[in-house]
This record gives C-alpha cells, structure tokens and sequence, in this order.
C-alpha cells in the first residue's frame, strides 16, 4: 500500500447521511431507507504548513483515530476473517499528522462515526471492496458486516447501515429478509410530491444508550406488540409507498409512524419539541419524526410544501435544515 502523499487535496470527501426510515425497527428485521447528505461532508488530510485548518480540531481528531487504531489493532477486527484493516500503516499515516476534515456534527445522527469507518476502511482495507453502484446483494452485505464491526467501537452495536450509505455515496434500501439493494427515490415528476428538511434542537444525543433502552423496553410484551404491530408495518409501509410512488398511501403511513413515536417514544424526543410534533400531526401541515437515534441532534421532518412549513417553524424559533426539495413546492 502506497503512503499518502501529504500535500494532496484530491483524497475522497464522504456526505454524511439521513436515515429515511428505520431507526431501531431496522434492528428488529424492518425494511430501511437511507440516502446521501452532501450538505456536511469529511475526509482525510494531513496536518502540515500547506493546509489552512482548525489545528485544535484536527489535533483532537488525530488522537480520536489513534484510539481507534489501537482499537482495531486489538480486538476490533472481531470475528471477520483474516486482517481487515493495516493498522501499522494507518499508525505511520497518523504519525505523519492524519486527521479527518468533517464538518458532520457529532451526535446529530447523520453519520459522523460512519464517515470515519468509510474513510478508514477506503484507505486501509487490506481486501478492499470497491463502492460500485453495480455491486450484487452478496458484496453489499458482506460490506454491512465489515462496517457493523468497524462502527461497533462508537455505538456499542450497530446495523452497518451508516458507513455503508457513506462509502457507497447513494440512497440504500434494506428490504424484506435483510435485502440490500441501491434505490432511487422518486422527484417530484414521478410523483414523489414531498420535501424533507431538519430541525436542529441544538443539543448532542448519544445513540448507545438510547438503543439498549428501546431493546429493554422490546422485551416487554406490551411495547412488542405496539413495535411489531403498528411501527414495524408503518415504517416498512412508508418506505413502500414512497419508492412506488403512492404519494397518498405515503403520507398516511408517515402520519401513523409520527404518532407512534411521538406517543411511544418520547425518551428518544428533545424536551420541548413535543408541542411541535403535536402541532405537525393536528394540522397535517408537515409530520416530524426520529432522526437517527434521537435525544437531540436532529428531528426529522417531512411536508407537501417546505415554503409555508419553513415559515412556520421559523416563527416559532426554529432552525430549519433544507434536505431534498419537490421544487414545485419550494420558493
């Protein structure tokens, strides 16, 4: 493997990404729908007198990346076979003042930690899988084990799911039976008729202790059923309906998927968010839902017009992130 040339600029930038639907139900066998955020992005660098840069910033990012070196050189590489990272090489790259440029908030839920595994895994795979958008169901799943792993170290547990859309730069659908397939999401002259933006709360969230939550509350027979019965079907139904386009079945899907969580899941929701998750659900004016894991970082938000919604949520003091734009609908 041949060393980075420090003062290239040409390494590769990786979008963060937006869980459509998914979070937590995706654990427990449900469909999944993520895609590709160019708004935040990373990538490598070195830090040297050619490179204009927060040194602070990149200083506590190169001590993160030793941590997980050391990570991955011990017991990190798990059960997969064979070496999956050379970690020598990445510990000769750190030593040279490697660190990863991101502008991806941390603990918002769109991807930082699976920016740093896409990252890591491009450059010192030592078997690399390229990112083709060609590649079959067998490589892709062999590509959200290897990143399950690696993204394990900042989550405790994790789908994979995260660094897979990373490194893969295009919407990923996880269908019935773990199915992995690269999608198209329809625009808005193929029917999809709805705008999705963000809502920044504000404050960080940590996602290990939101899950093992939700997984202790699963083990109640009550929530089970709630979770099987009625958020499971919803979310797999939204995704469905979306990629069709069956642009009414959607929004009523989304409707239902908003009220379970809102009424379900408050521990995952911001303290004072609640009223205006309500106030999207009576109106129908738009419908918010979990962004990741939750308990701060982003909301997620969908509507039939962003340009009345954003107004609306600006006059209540809210800062409202564009995502994907129906154009019709955008002014």
């Amino acid at each position: 493997m041949e060393d980075i040339d420090v003062n290239r600029d040409d390494l590769p930038l990786w979008r963060a990404k937006i869980l459509l639907f998914g979070e937590y139900s995706v654990i427990l066998g449900s469909m999944a729908l993520t895609i590709p955020f160019g708004h935040f992005t990373a990538g490598f660098g070195f830090l040297n007198s050619h490179r204009y840069t927060d040194h602070n910033k990149a200083v506590r990012s190169n001590e993160m990346l030793r941590k997980y070196n050391e990570w991955l050189a011990g017991n990190g590489q798990g059960s997969l076979p064979g070496k999956l990272v050379d970690t020598g090489a990445l510990g000769r790259d750190l030593d040279r003042g490697l660190f990863l440029e991101s502008n991806i908030p941390q603990g918002y839920g769109i991807g930082s930690s699976g920016a740093v595994v896409a990252s890591v895994y491009h450059r010192y795979a030592v078997e690399r899988m390229d990112s083709s958008p060609d590649a079959d169901i067998g490589r892709l799943k062999e590509l959200k084990r290897i990143f399950a792993l690696m993204e394990s170290y900042f989550h405790g547990t994790s789908s994979g799911l995260d660094p897979l859309n990373c490194y893969l730069g295009r919407p990923v659908l996880v269908g019935p039976d773990d199915n992995l397939e690269v999608a198209g999401i329809p625009g808005a002259d193929e029917g999809g008729g709805a705008s999705v933006f963000l809502i920044d709360t504000g404050r960080t969230g940590k996602t290990a202790p939101l899950v093992e939550w939700f997984m202790k509350e699963y083990l109640e027979m009550g929530f089970m059923e709630m979770v099987d019965n009625v958020m499971i079907p919803a979310v797999n139904d939204s995704i469905a309906s979306l990629l069709e386009p069956d642009i009414n079945r959607f929004w009523r899907s989304l409707a239902g998927l908003s009220e379970f969580q809102l009424r379900n899941m408050k521990k995952m929701i911001p303290g004072g968010y609640e009223l205006v998750w309500e106030r999207g659900l009576s109106t129908g004016d738009f419908y918010l839902k979990l962004c990741g894991s939750g308990g701060g970082g982003y909301l997620l938000g969908f509507t039939r017009n962003f340009r009345e919604t954003a107004a609306i949520l600006r006059r209540m003091k809210l800062k409202v992130l564009p995502v994907y734009m129906d154009p019709e609908r955008y002014g």
